[in-house]
Parts: structure tokens; C-alpha cells; sequence
């Protein structure tokens, strides 16, 4: 069995009785020195971890293989940011006991007096500052360390135009900890060395860009900035939308993606997922970017390239959106990483795409496939009158994933 525990900030004091029972309880008990050095009464085996997992998973496989119970000490919470997937992944067979710490986010959100259930939660250890939100709208808590200090993120919204007001704690709990509030100009100038720190970004009050929150379907079609790039138009976009039935948490790719209008709109569906814009041409992925960053989108990520090459950068998703194919309709549906029951939408121009689209969909053992063809018009005023101005056709083709045959 294997019992992976929280052991908090890493300090005595802030670990409560029922973990120091656990410990004992162990037979193996694995974690850094520091977090070690907490149990000085533990009287069974004992590893380090190093910084090398690979190496670290290792010493924990051979301590399951003999086995005793296997108490894995990590530092923080378990749940958040932690080594758990990692364990999960490695050990899919084996029983995992969870017990919770006092995390860094539960510290600084008590030093700033503030409630976190509203907050967002990102960390930039070991990931690019990419995967920051363009334009804070609500408290966010960001866990940093290597070359991602707080200072980086303070210069990266200066970089932005914007100047937010950001808490910084590092070492909390101990005697050397810091604790500060200041805006992203002072941080950026900061000489202290900040460490693994975790900081607290405040809403954006900088009112020069329309910020936009919540579900918002059918965006005028002005209201993107658009160059000389295809875009799907609002009465469209709603459709499609219906059709993918993008929930909360879902992955969605949008395939295609042109000037972003889908991704844009599939995102805000997708509150606490994530929207993956594949598109091959240099000037759409501008687009799709100053569009992100226009309407202050923060779960949308640009693939550059063309699908399905780029596959290998998806995860599993549950929604896939093909708006262009480039002719490798069928490469597409074949490999696209699309999870047994997800939902897929293909939009066409012409009755041979559609065509090929059914074909392919049946072939590959795609169920409830449904197709609907609109052609929106749109009365338009002429001096006191209003006039038709018709749209071309669109096709939308949807199904739901079936079992692989």
C-alpha cells in the first residue's frame, strides 16, 4: 500500500497529531531530508528523495515490491501542484491513500485575508509564463520556482501594459519569511531572491481593454479583429456550439481555427478547461492571439501548424471543432485524439465534403452522426428600408465517438 502525506509548510508545528500517527504507521517512509528530519522518532526504513523523479520513482517501486507500508512525504498539499499524478500514472494498480497538508496556496491566501474559493490557480515551476491569463479578472495564485521568479511574472504584464497589484510570500511559516504587497513596476525592481515563492495577482484595473467574463455566445462579428482571414459568422458560431455541447470542464481542440471566433467563444464555454487553436497561417495566428488578448481569454492556447502534425501536442480531448482540413479530412478523424463519447463537429462548404465527412464518420464507427445545413440571412437597412442580405449555405455534420472496431 501506499500512503502518499502531506507534511504542510515542512514546519513541526503546523503538522497536526494525526499525521505524526500515520508516519508511524509506516514501515517505509521516503521524502527529501527536510521533510525526514520532521519525524526524528520514525524507527523504520528510511530513503531521501533526490531531485532526479526518475531515480526517486525507482526507490519507491522497489519499496512497494517488498510489500510494507509506503509513506511517500511531500511537501504543501498532495492535491495541489504535488507529486500525486505523477504517482497515479506510475502505480495505475496499486492502492493510494491520500492524507491532506496545509498547502502554500491555504498560506497566502490566509496572509492576505482574502477567500479563495473564486480564485484561479496556476504554476509556472517547470512550465511557461504562457500559461498566465492575458488580463486578471479574479484573484490569482501562482506557484513559481526556477528561472520563473516573481519578479519574470511582474515583468511579463508590464510587457502587457498592465501594472497589477501583487502579494508575494516566500518561505512562509519560517523564521526567513517574506511577505509583501506591492504593483508589478516595484516587484519587477525587487532584488530579493525569491525562491519557489507563490504570489497572488489581483484583478487588473487598467480599463483601456474591454474585458469580457462569463458565458458570451454569439459575439458580433465586429467585435473581433479580423484582417483578410475566413472567419465563421455569429449566426453560425452559435450552432456549432450547440452542436458540440462544450461543457465546464472539457479539452476542446478547434481545428482550423482562423481568426479564433470559435476557440474564443468555446472557451468561455470551457471555463475551467482548456481550448487548443490549431491553424497553419502566420496571420491567423496573429489574429487568434490579439483576438485572446482583446477579450482577456486565459484557457486558450495556439497550436501553430497544420493538423494533424500537430497531434502529438494535444492531450485527450473531449470536443474536437473542424473549421478547415486543408484535404487531409480523412488523416484527421482517423488519429485525432478525441476520448471514446466525445463530441465532433465539422463544419463544410460543399455537398463532396459532406459526403466524404459521412463516409468517413460511419466507416470509423462514429455514432448519433447528424448533419443540418443553415443559410442565415441577415436585413440590413437601406435608407427606410431593410434589405436581404443572404449568407452562403453551411453544412455542420455532428457525432459522438464510438468504441474503436
Amino acid at each position: 500500500m501506499l500512503q502518499v502525506i502531506g507534511i504542510g509548510p515542512g514546519r513541526p508545528e503546523w503538522l497536526p497529531p494525526a499525521i505524526t500517527e500515520l508516519v508511524n504507521t509506516c514501515d517505509i517512509l521516503i521524502g527529501g531530508s527536510r521533510a525526514l528530519k520532521l519525524f526524528p522518532d520514525f524507527t523504520g526504513l528510511q530513503y531521501s528523495l533526490s531531485g532526479d523523479l526518475t531515480s526517486s520513482i525507482e526507490v519507491i517501486r522497489n519499496a512497494i515490491l517488498e510489500e510494507k507500508a509506503v509513506g511517500v512525504l511531500v511537501s504543501g498539499d498532495p492535491g495541489f501542484f504535488s507529486f500525486l499524478p505523477r504517482l497515479k500514472r506510475e502505480f495505475p494498480e496499486e492502492r493510494i491513500d491520500v492524507y491532506p497538508g496545509i498547502s502554500s496556496l491555504q498560506f497566502a491566501f490566509a496572509r492576505a485575508g482574502l477567500p479563495w474559493q473564486e480564485a484561479i490557480f496556476a504554476s509556472v515551476h517547470g512550465r511557461e509564463l504562457s500559461v498566465l491569463p492575458q488580463v486578471i479578472t479574479r484573484p490569482t495564485a501562482v506557484l513559481t520556482g526556477g528561472e520563473n521568479t516573481p519578479q519574470k511574472i511582474a515583468q511579463l504584464y508590464l510587457e502587457r501594459s498592465y501594472n497589477p497589484l501583487i502579494s508575494i510570500g516566500n518561505a512562509l511559516a519560517y523564521p526567513e519569511e517574506f511577505w509583501t504587497t506591492m504593483d508589478a513596476e516595484h516587484l519587477a525592481q525587487e532584488k530579493t531572491l525569491l525562491k519557489n515563492a507563490i504570489v497572488i495577482l489581483y484583478p487588473d484595473n487598467n480599463k483601456s481593454i474591454k474585458q469580457y467574463t462569463g458565458c458570451r455566445l454569439g459575439i458580433p462579428d465586429e467585435e473581433f479583429l479580423r484582417g483578410k482571414v475566413p472567419m465563421t459568422k455569429a449566426e453560425i458560431r452559435v450552432q456549432v456550439l450547440a452542436k458540440a455541447q462544450i461543457s465546464k470542464y472539457d479539452r476542446v481542440v478547434d481545428i482550423g481555427a482562423g481568426t479564433g471566433s470559435i476557440s474564443i467563444e468555446a472557451a468561455s464555454l470551457a471555463s475551467e478547461g482548456v481550448v487548443y487553436a490549431i491553424e497553419h497561417n502566420p496571420e491567423a495566428q496573429e489574429l487568434i492571439l490579439a483576438n485572446q488578448h482583446k477579450f482577456g481569454v486565459s484557457n486558450l492556447h495556439l497550436i501553430p501548424g497544420a493538423a494533424p502534425d500537430v497531434f502529438v501536442k494535444l492531450p485527450p480531448v473531449e470536443v474536437c471543432i473542424i473549421g478547415g482540413s486543408n484535404g487531409r479530412l480523412s488523416e484527421i478523424l482517423e488519429i485525432v485524439p478525441l476520448v471514446e463519447g466525445g463530441r465532433i463537429v465539422i463544419t463544410a462548404v460543399t455537398i463532396e465534403t459532406v459526403a466524404q465527412g459521412l463516409k468517413l464518420l460511419t466507416d470509423l464507427n462514429y455514432q448519433d452522426i447528424d448533419i443540418v445545413s443553415i443559410q442565415a440571412v441577415r436585413w440590413k437597412a437601406v435608407q427606410t428600408l431593410h434589405m436581404a442580405q443572404a449568407m452562403n449555405p453551411i453544412f455542420i455534420i455532428s457525432a459522438r465517438k464510438g468504441e474503436a472496431l
